[in-house]
């Protein structure tokens, strides 16, 4: 399914619907009650609509591994082989080969270990270093001729101070403050970038709902549902929507909560006139991918347009 193929040039990445998942990677993975946040592959993913991925890894010695805290994840089912970022990357970069008018944003997250900024010079000397073309790396909101066929980083993690420069390390979202808690209900906002070399020196910011603890009703509707109502994409404001929580009910399964909030969120009907932003879903459903990508045909009057069907 096309997310960005029948958009204009000109459109900035944050006034784009997008449809993302919660950690990605945990479709085989350990401790499933309490780590299993998806039930699809990345590859089936990217063929459901997803563009947006959440990356959470462990470096261990040369190995990048994909994990969700203290869970490892699997490449399939048997749980024979620890999933690497180096499949999944395989993965972005196939698709991405086969589809050059697309973009991909990946969210990357050390998530266990010793947080260290040494953390990020690994992954992007690993990764990144010598294949720079295939990365939108500058700590800016994108147009889309700036991004497509490429990967948008979104990096959540810090770098070393004397290793390259913000500028150039991708979207810097390693500011970004841990939201659990099951008292506040709260955004988060906070600076990207700063252009110092515009004319009009302007700041890019960025506001994020992840209340992950909160109760699915309170989560929707005094958290989630609010900050859908009032949120302003721009080109100097990224919104990023959890539409998923960890809370579980006694003798709940994260599938029970991920299909209460998918529902609430099915209801909700997005604004056609403006983009809400970002979106990270737990078991996505084809039909919430599809009622993400459509919303975009109304806000840019793309009369006829359907996205296509991978």
């Amino acid at each position: 399914m096309d997310t960005f193929k029948m958009l204009n040039d000109n459109t900035y990445l944050s006034k784009i619907n997008v449809a993302g998942t919660h950690d990605s990677c945990t479709a085989f993975v350990s401790l499933e009650n309490m780590s299993r946040c998806q039930n699809l592959t990345v590859r089936q993913q990217l063929d459901m609509g997803i563009r947006l991925f959440d990356i959470r890894l462990h470096k261990f010695k040369s190995e990048f591994y994909l994990i969700h805290g203290l869970a490892d994840c699997y490449s399939d089912k048997s749980k024979s082989n620890r999933l690497t970022f180096d499949e999944v990357l395989c993965d972005f970069s196939d698709f991405l080969k086969a589809n050059p008018e697309e973009t991909l944003i990946i969210s990357v997250k050390q998530d266990r270990g010793i947080m260290r900024r040494s953390f990020f010079t690994a992954f992007y000397k690993k990764y990144i270093e010598n294949n720079e073309d295939k990365w939108f790396l500058k700590n800016e909101n994108p147009i889309l001729s700036q991004c497509r066929g490429k990967m948008v980083l979104m990096r959540r993690c810090k770098r070393q101070r004397r290793f390259l420069s913000d500028e150039v390390c991708g979207l810097d979202f390693s500011f970004w403050p841990d939201q659990s808690g099951k008292k506040k209900t709260k955004t988060e906002k906070f600076v990207i970038s700063v252009d110092k070399s515009a004319t009009e020196p302007f700041v890019i910011e960025t506001e994020i709902q992840d209340r992950y603890s909160l109760a699915c009703e309170r989560k929707w509707f005094d958290c989630a549902k609010d900050f859908l109502d009032r949120c302003e994409c721009s080109d100097k404001m990224i919104c990023v929507h959890f539409i998923s929580t960890s809370y579980r009910n006694k003798g709940e399964t994260l599938v029970k909560t991920a299909e209460k909030m998918n529902r609430l969120f099915g209801e909700y009907e997005l604004r056609k006139d403006a983009a809400h932003g970002w979106f990270l879903l737990d078991f996505p459903t084809r039909e919430l991918c599809e009622k993400i990508i459509k919303s975009n045909c109304e806000i840019y009057k793309l009369t006829g347009a359907e996205p296509d069907m991978v």
